[in-house]
């Protein structure tokens, strides 16, 4: 399968010259984490940013001044198998696809190459999860849990409860919908006022990386239990990974914790590394 049989054409893009304030304000109102940049006036992709490169460099107005500038592309007539290494070899989530006059005509997510593995496929769970992943304890007030993936660098936590056993997972996203971060953006002088659309206010509480300290995002002293999602998918090592894949892509999740037989959390199964499977010799 060729890479533009799976992209997707609704394509999410910024442009230098720009203003971060604009990246920003885009990247919330389509719930985004990321975004190929332009050369204004054109279907050049120049570079890229996400919500990692605005939150690291928030003194800096200029889109120019902190895009990566050697971004990873594909060719829209590649096979499908070269763009799945990329992503699980740079551990990225999304791919610019551009034609060979290099325009930008598509942009391709593990989603839309999950959504591509055939549902015959039939490797499992056992062959990707990963053991190397950092639980939280129910009763951890959220300010520490926050702590715990600025650390780490992860988007999503698994939560256990006293009797050790898996009580729901926790991301970035569920956190910030708790957190006063309207007024942390207006402090970074970033021109965010507070007669921005709703929208955007909103799209920033959902989406927004936790790349301030927690001195900095006002959360409330309360339990993770009060904000994880109690109702998770799970899998067990033999689960099939085409049945993985059809509820990842589905239900817009990129982490499924992976279980034994007493419920007891043994690892976590990504999005990224299930890139493997487009390649992988069974």
């Amino acid at each position: 399968m060729k890479v533009q049989d799976a992209m997707s054409t609704d394509i999410i893009v910024g442009y230098v010259p720009g203003t971060v304030h604009d990246a920003l304000r885009t990247l919330a109102k389509h719930n985004v984490s990321g975004m190929p940049i332009l050369k204004k006036d054109t279907k050049q992709v120049v570079g890229v940013i996400t919500r990692s490169d605005i939150f690291r460099n928030a003194d800096e107005e200029q889109i120019a001044l902190i895009m990566s500038t050697e971004p990873h592309v594909v060719y829209h007539d590649q096979e499908l198998e070269e763009a799945a290494r990329l992503l699980l070899t740079h551990r990225i989530h999304g791919l610019p696809v551009v034609n060979q006059k290099k325009d930008i005509v598509g942009i391709l997510s593990p989603a839309d190459i999950l959504k591509a593995l055939p549902d015959e496929y039939d490797d499992i769970v056992e062959n990707y999860f990963t053991h190397n992943l950092v639980p939280v304890y129910i009763d951890n007030p959220i300010t520490i849990v926050m702590e715990i993936i600025n650390i780490t660098n992860e988007t999503a936590l698994p939560v256990l409860d006293e009797d050790r056993k898996l009580a729901g997972i926790v991301s970035e996203g569920d956190l910030f919908k708790l957190s006063h971060i309207k007024e942390s953006v207006s402090q970074t002088n970033m021109g965010m006022g507070g007669d921005e659309d709703e929208w955007t206010w909103e799209g920033i509480r959902d989406t927004v990386r936790l790349y301030y300290a927690t001195t900095t995002v006002d959360l409330p002293d309360v339990p993770v239990s009060q904000v994880m999602i109690s109702n998770v998918f799970k899998a067990f090592r033999t689960t099939p990974i085409s049945e993985v894949a059809r509820k990842m892509y589905k239900n817009k999740i990129s982490h499924i914790p992976v279980v034994n037989e007493q419920d007891r959390l043994i690892g976590m199964v990504n999005d990224i590394d299930l890139m493997a499977c487009m390649f992988k010799k069974c």
